[in-house]
């Protein structure tokens, strides 16, 4: 398939890039990931959540991984506690399948494509937003999945003013302790910043279980993190510049199943992130962006018995813009060039790759219809190119009630490690395709909404070891399911309005060859939660059940966590927030050998001074 007419249309247009958002005034109900396009919520195509700054806060969430596991679809595995390698599954697609995106700066690693989401700190985070199911159209590779797009906290548009001082503090089990500090401005003159830092450590626990890995170090796992960020933004009467500046350092200890019992093993990662983004809004109806960014991630993991270093580094450029045809109709398209690097004491041949990008975009609503149609080329310097395309349509059946069907193909580029490590790489594998569909019904009320999506994705090439443990294209896979999703107000006479969430999951991800299940994916997911005010206390109760998984070809068993959280003011100023997570004690595992923490009491207070 040849997109020359394609490609002559989207450099003449040059539309939309990835970190669009940094022009954009968010409202609660408002997403952009979906489409590239701000809309609202109730209206995006794709299936969609959104995590505000008060869910974050509410919630009491210690990190990104246990805040997204709250969602529908989503499951989240880690080796251990705090700081341990935490992987996404969305809908039970490949944790490599999950793209993650901060302020649209792509944050997954070139070696085996996660992103390290255990070390983002969530102080610095302003909103999520999740869309579920294939949007390689939209963003490329890795996006079988899902899309997880973070925006940091900005002095900009409608949000944080100014001067404004946020401090809090923390202490819990296992000698957990964190502070973090962040602060903003924006003047008259249209100039604002956000500044932010904070530190957290923990002594940790034993996570690997001493019976199903013998002979392994029985320390505990401790776990350290420095973060800090500054975002500058200068707003004119038609446009913006902003920059975005973010450096982390964590230090991870863990026990290796390999090398003698008595090594302390211990990872150093450091993440940065660097964005520069002008948006020039040209007319009422068009609307330019041009964004320059860089993300490295750096891991050395000198101590250990086999010692190993790698850093990986994107570097993106993208013009772009947003052009509103008539009220309701959208185009959008985008060129965009990336960069990628790997350095390592592993020697990859080649180590450098280049990705250039070109996609278009229509969405449209007329009285009861809305559509949505995108079509996506990525040229891979190493292993040629990849075309994805996306359809939706939606019919309102009611002011309240919807219908909406979408299908869509999608791809996985390979990794460096894939393509080209020197014990099992392969220089002539294809990219891994994805075919879905999905088919849902959703309605809104002013004060709750509920959808059900029925979704099938198939997955081919996808990249495995063969019997000599060299990586090929020989595997085949699906996921079929149905997704519930409720969430509301609920007001009950004489009682403050109660916010709750109640969400399910049914799938059966399997390997279509050998008909078992995919490892570490649950065929039942649900989650809960409620949050009511009790007199001067704001209380919450979390759950979540996992089904059976298999790991390592042994089963996982089940099992159900229950979180609780308390917050008062003590003063207008001061809050105090209390948290038990997994308050029933459960022993559980998420990837076999490693156990999860038990109950852990958590305390804080949060500082908000009155400038």
């Amino acid at each position: 398939m040849k997109f020359s007419s394609f490609r002559f249309s989207a450099l003449v247009t040059c539309m939309a890039v990835p970190a669009l958002a940094f022009s954009q005034t968010f409202l609660p109900d408002t997403v952009i990931t979906a489409s590239r396009v701000m809309q609202r919520a109730q209206d995006a195509l794709p299936d969609v959540s959104v995590i505000t700054r008060s869910d974050i806060e509410r919630s009491q969430a210690k990190d990104v991984p246990s805040l997204l596991q709250q969602l529908a679809g989503m499951e989240m595995t880690q080796s251990g506690g705090m700081g341990g390698v935490a992987t996404l599954f969305m809908r039970g697609a490949e944790s490599r399948h999950a793209l993650v995106l901060v302020d649209g700066l792509p944050m997954n690693n070139l070696n085996f494509n996660l992103a390290a989401l255990e070390h983002l700190p969530l102080s610095g985070i302003e909103r999520i937003e999740v869309v579920r199911g294939n949007v390689s159209s939209l963003y490329g590779s890795a996006a079988l999945g899902g899309v997880v797009q973070i925006f940091t906290r900005q002095n900009s548009g409608d949000g944080l003013k100014g001067p404004w001082v946020e401090a809090s503090g923390q202490v819990g089990s296992e000698s957990f302790r964190s502070a973090q500090v962040s602060a903003g401005q924006k003047w008259a003159s249209g100039f604002g910043v956000n500044a932010s830092t904070e530190h957290l450590q923990t002594r940790g626990f034993n996570a690997l279980n001493p019976v199903q890995r013998p002979d392994t170090n029985t320390d505990r796992d401790g776990y350290s993190r420095q973060s800090d960020a500054v975002n500058l933004s200068q707003e004119f009467e038609s446009g913006r510049v902003g920059l975005m500046l973010r450096e982390t350092h964590a230090t991870v200890q863990y026990d290796s199943q390999w090398g003698p019992a008595n090594q302390v093993d211990e990872s150093k990662s450091v993440l940065r992130n660097a964005l520069l983004n002008a948006t020039y809004k040209a007319s009422k109806e068009l609307q330019w962006d041009v964004s320059v960014g860089q993300q490295e991630d750096k891991l050395n993991a000198a101590l250990t018995a086999y010692p190993y270093y790698v850093n990986s580094q994107s570097k993106t450029s993208a013009v772009g813009a947003v052009w509103s045809l008539w009220p309701n109709h959208a185009l959008t398209s985008g060129y965009e060039n990336t960069r990628q690097k790997i350095a390592s004491d592993t020697e990859y041949k080649p180590t450098e790759r280049s990705v250039n990008s070109w996609r278009l975009g229509y969405q449209g609503k007329l009285e009861k219809q809305q559509w949505q149609l995108n079509i996506r080329q990525d040229q891979y310097s190493d292993f040629g190119n990849a075309n994805t395309w996306y359809a939706g349509y939606a019919y309102l059946l009611t002011s309240e009630l919807r219908l909406k069907a979408s299908a869509s193909t999608g791809f996985m580029a390979p990794t460096f490690n894939d393509l080209y490590y020197p014990w099992g790489g392969n220089p002539l594998l294809r990219p891994e395709q994805a075919r879905s569909q999905e088919l849902g019904m959703q309605y809104t009320k002013a004060t709750w909404n509920a959808r059900i999506t029925a979704f099938e994705n198939r997955y081919t090439d996808l990249i495995d070891n063969d019997a000599n443990w060299t990586r090929t294209n020989i595997a085949k896979a699906k996921n079929q399911g149905v997704e519930m999703a409720l969430a509301g107000q609920w007001v009950v006479a004489g009682w403050a309005p109660q916010q709750w969430r109640l969400s399910a999951t049914s799938q059966d991800p399997q390997n279509e060859i050998t008909h078992k299940p995919l490892a570490r994916r649950a065929k039942t997911l649900v989650q809960a939660g409620i949050t009511q005010t009790l007199g001067k206390w704001d209380a919450g109760v979390q759950l979540r059940y996992a089904g059976e998984r298999t790991d390592a070809a042994k089963t996982l068993s089940a099992y159900s966590l229950v979180d609780l959280t308390a917050s008062q003011a003590l003063t207008p100023e001061l809050r105090l927030n209390l948290r038990i997570e997994n308050a029933g004690n459960a022993n559980y595992q998420s990837i076999y050998g490693y156990n999860m923490p038990k109950r852990g009491l958590f305390a804080g207070l949060k500082w908000t001074p009155k400038l």
